[in-house]
């Protein structure tokens, strides 16, 4: 896809990360052109991050680079996909330095379900129009987030989905995003 091509994306992933929430959006990237390192918290993280499916066991995982080694100038965007990996990485500080890097830099943002907790603990989401997973809508909120119970939502540089259900809409706005991104840095 024009604009994606070449693209490095941060895919942030702690053990407890939805399978299908990694594995879509990193296909449609992929399938774009785009380049997804997996970004983990820890050395453990480079011999197997633990994936689920449902609540059931998937597919595993291992990083490739570790976040406090990362800046967001080393990628174009960021990936943080749900499950209870969000839950995980949202209290590391490397993490929260990570993710406002982006922010502050207007790289888009990426979430999907849960992932939309490491925006919050970020300090990042007040103000801001965002969905995700239903049960933590009341997180959102309390955070000082504008919850919009939709498909995919978008807010300047993020890009936000509910779950599973509405990744062919977020796959789509996603590469959408990025393509204007990169647009709009060539400019």
């Amino acid at each position: 896809m024009q604009g994606v091509d070449g693209k490095r994306i941060a895919a942030l992933i702690g053990d407890g990360f939805e399978e299908a929430d990694l594995n879509e959006p990193r296909r449609a990237l992929e399938d774009a052109g785009a380049i997804v390192t997996i970004v983990g918290l820890d050395e453990r993280a480079r011999q197997k991050i633990r994936g689920k499916r449902g609540l059931d066991e998937g597919q595993a995982a291992r990083a490739e680079e570790l976040v406090a080694d990362c800046t967001a100038e080393d990628f174009d965007a960021l990936l943080i996909p749900g499950g209870v990996s969000p839950d995980k990485l949202r209290t590391d500080k490397e993490v929260q330095r990570f993710v406002r890097e982006f922010d502050a830099a207007k790289k888009p943002i990426f979430t999907v379900g849960h992932g939309v907790q490491v925006l919050i603990s970020s300090q990042l989401a007040r103000s801001r129009q965002v969905t995700g997973a239903s049960s933590i809508a009341d997180d959102i909120r309390n955070a000082g987030g504008l919850y919009r119970d939709q498909p995919t939502v978008g807010d300047s540089n993020w890009v936000s989905t509910r779950g599973g259900e509405d990744l062919v809409q977020f796959n789509r706005a996603m590469l959408e995003k990025l393509a204007s991104a990169g647009a709009a840095q060539v400019v």
